[in-house]
């Protein structure tokens, strides 16, 4: 049977925690503090660097769940997504009590002269493990309650290896209806574990 490996958390997976040396620093966008209509969202700052630009957002965010924000930026029609984010002082213990957190996400962009000197940075989404995610007791009730709800013929349990190495986490089908394949029943229950809010702010920034 196909294994499905798990990932430690969708916010350590997803914001790959980049504390990497940045790109040499072309320009820069003075702090603007840039609220959206609902004082949620501010915008504090935009780098441009030769090979990426770099955003960094501060989000009242729903809970204090560990959440991951996905953005775009749209640069001449196209449309950019963040290839990283990280969370500002992650590692300072007050960062995770507070709801509003910064991050900063990095955009691979090409930074040439005949580029448009405006942009449009969107927050699309927030996401977040449901009720802790599948390596937590309560959790893994709590998602496989909520598949229930729609697929009631979906079973699963997950299996976690202790190894030298660390070990890792996987998911084992249990069962699933006639004509589903392992691959659509995982991503069913890949859906269930995720809590997910659509975000609307946007706001044109200035790559000069």
């Amino acid at each position: 049977m196909k294994k499905h490996f798990l990932f430690l958390g969708i916010v350590i997976f997803a914001t790959v925690l980049s504390f990497a040396l940045f790109n040499s620093l072309t320009k820069a966008q003075a702090n603007s503090s840039v609220l959206s209509a609902n004082n949620n969202i501010a915008l504090q700052k935009v780098e441009i660097h030769q090979n990426d630009i770099q955003a960094e957002l501060c989000i009242f965010l729903p809970s204090l769940e560990q959440w991951g924000p996905y953005a775009t930026l749209i640069v001449d029609g196209k449309v950019i997504s963040n290839s990283e984010v990280a969370l500002i002082n992650a590692k300072d213990p007050n960062t995770a009590k507070s709801q509003t957190r910064c991050y900063q996400f990095t955009f691979p962009v090409t930074v040439t002269e005949k580029m448009s000197k405006t942009a449009v940075l969107k927050l699309e989404k927030l996401t977040a493990d449901y009720q802790g995610g599948l390596l937590t007791e309560t959790g893994l009730v709590a998602i496989k309650k909520r598949l229930q709800e729609t697929q009631p013929q979906i079973d699963f349990t997950v299996v976690i290896e202790k190894g030298n190495g660390g070990g890792g986490a996987y998911i084992q089908i249990l069962a699933k209806p006639d004509g589903m394949s392992d691959d659509q029943a995982f991503q069913l229950i890949q859906q269930a574990t995720t809590e997910e809010v659509p975000e609307t702010w946007q706001e044109v920034v200035n790559l000069q």
